[in-house]
């Protein structure tokens, strides 16, 4: 066999064992795995979420809620406005009736679970984005996005 052959057949052969590899479970399981690891560490937060829900009339609800450490977190300032998508494309903000049409709250504990609603004006999609900064004795203010989508 010559030479050429021999290159040929040995470029054959690692193309193939490259194929099967990208399809193998292994990577996928420990990429799983490293996400589980890379869980975000907060200074004054255990947790923060947004649930938002639209009932049958256009009633739009959002629940905002943190949990902090006792003796810890000491002060939240949560923002949260609505969007709406617009030719498919972009997001514009939805008029609340509020400065900037936005909803801050301050609290002034180290949990909280509150919330805003609105009636929407016409059918489509809908994205509630909200920022929490919450602050406390455990270091520097620990901020946190959530953001939420549904369709009316």
């Amino acid at each position: 066999m010559s030479r050429t052959v021999r290159i040929r057949m040995l470029a054959f052969v690692l193309t193939v064992v490259s194929i099967f590899s990208m399809f193998s479970g292994t990577p996928f399981t420990t990429r799983a795995h490293a996400a589980e690891i890379a869980t975000p560490y907060y200074n004054n937060t255990l947790s923060a979420r947004t649930t938002i829900s639209i009932s049958s009339t256009g009633e739009l609800s959002v629940v905002n809620a943190y949990h902090g450490f006792q003796g810890v977190t000491t002060r939240a300032v949560i923002t949260t406005y609505v969007e709406k998508k617009v030719l498919g494309l972009f997001w514009t903000r939805v008029d609340i009736g509020t400065t900037d049409d936005q909803w801050v709250d301050t609290i002034n504990d180290y949990y909280y679970t509150g919330g805003h609603s609105i009636q929407l004006s016409s059918k489509g999609t809908y994205r509630v984005t909200v920022s929490f900064k919450i602050y406390g004795s455990g270091g520097t203010a620990d901020e946190i996005e959530c953001q939420e989508t549904k369709t009316y």
